[in-house]
């Protein structure tokens, strides 16, 4: 039976052998995913994922329990995605689909239609944009929350735990960042929708 993440991350501050590697493995492409909400490059994404994962081996003593450690984990790699872009040192944007397309990258998050056509892959392209600019714009604990469950792969209850607050209280947040993102994108002129949606899981 494999260790919850809390005995593993337990292990990882006593240095137990093959801790830290389990933590990678089960890890490394959530993190990939919310560090390409963040940065929209894959190059740019799998350096701060590394990065992250050095910082978490560096400061494993420091880690508390009272945080679920995917968040704190979350809170190293956003921590460090904001500073690389409030400091331009990022790459170009490309689509998610597109990063998640090379062979060096982890498991592929949404494959392109064969159908697409070039325009309708330029529309698609246009409203990832929109949308980053949506989620940039939103208050720190909804954005914060939004990365987590959207991109993070969190459950709700997995949120509402790792912030100490009431399942009651992410929900409020997440549909109030939902709508806030949604309200941003009907104001843009041709108004588009974004798909994004609170989920059924929690």
């Amino acid at each position: 039976m494999e260790p919850d993440d809390f005995a593993l991350m337990d292990g990882i501050r006593n240095d137990r052998e093959g801790a830290f590697e389990t933590l990678v493995g089960r890890y490394q492409r959530r993190l990939y995913r919310l560090a390409c909400g963040y940065l929209r490059n894959h190059e740019d994404a799998l350096d701060a994922v590394q990065e992250t994962l050095v910082r978490i081996y560096v400061a494993r003593g420091s880690y508390r329990p009272d945080a679920h450690p995917f968040t704190w984990a979350a809170r190293i790699l956003g921590n460090h995605c904001i500073d690389l872009i409030r400091h331009r040192r990022i790459r170009p944007a490309v689509p998610l689909e597109a990063a998640s397309n090379r062979p060096d990258g982890p498991a592929p998050l949404r494959l392109q239609s064969p159908e697409e056509s070039p325009l309708e892959r330029q529309e698609r392209r246009e409203l990832g944009q929109k949308i980053e600019e949506a989620i940039s714009a939103l208050p720190a604990t909804q954005r914060e929350i939004f990365m987590l469950r959207h991109f993070g792969e969190m459950r709700l209850e997995e949120i509402a735990a790792s912030r100490g607050c009431a399942l009651g209280t992410v929900k409020s947040s997440l549909h109030r960042a939902t709508r806030a993102i949604r309200d941003s994108l009907s104001r843009c002129d041709p108004p588009v929708t974004s798909g994004t949606r609170e989920g059924e899981r929690t």
